[in-house]
């Protein structure tokens, strides 16, 4: 299996990635970039949720669905999406109780980009 097809193969919808990027080795080198700020950029969001920082979280949350969907990551970037919507509108209860869905997809990210940098 080719590295597209992997990608493809876990929900990835890399090809559009990939054209918007003008191809494969500059999709590969900032999805390094992406990959080793993520999960910086997680604990980050973690400490804005934790205090109750809205503004912050949203601000965040908001990049993190950017960059997911310009990579093609869609499902972390419609979780992303959700709680950028709740965190603008301060809904703290939201943010709490569904962060794990939003943690579960970071590192399922996490995940997919380690085994396709390993290919």
């Amino acid at each position: 299996m080719n590295k597209v097809d992997f990608l493809i193969s876990h929900g990835v919808e890399a090809q559009t990635a990939i054209d918007n990027m003008m191809g494969i080795d500059i999709y590969d080198e900032m999805l390094n970039d992406y990959f080793e700020a993520l999960p910086n950029d997680f604990q980050t969001l973690i400490g804005y949720k934790n205090a109750g920082d809205m503004p912050n979280y949203a601000i965040l949350v908001h990049a993190m669905k950017s960059n997911a969907r310009s990579f093609g990551f869609m499902n972390l970037g419609e979780i992303a999406y959700e709680h950028e919507m709740k965190s603008k509108e301060n809904d703290v209860n939201f943010v709490n109780s569904d962060f794990n869905r939003l943690q579960n997809e970071v590192q399922n990210v996490i995940n997919i980009i380690t085994e396709y940098k390993n290919m």
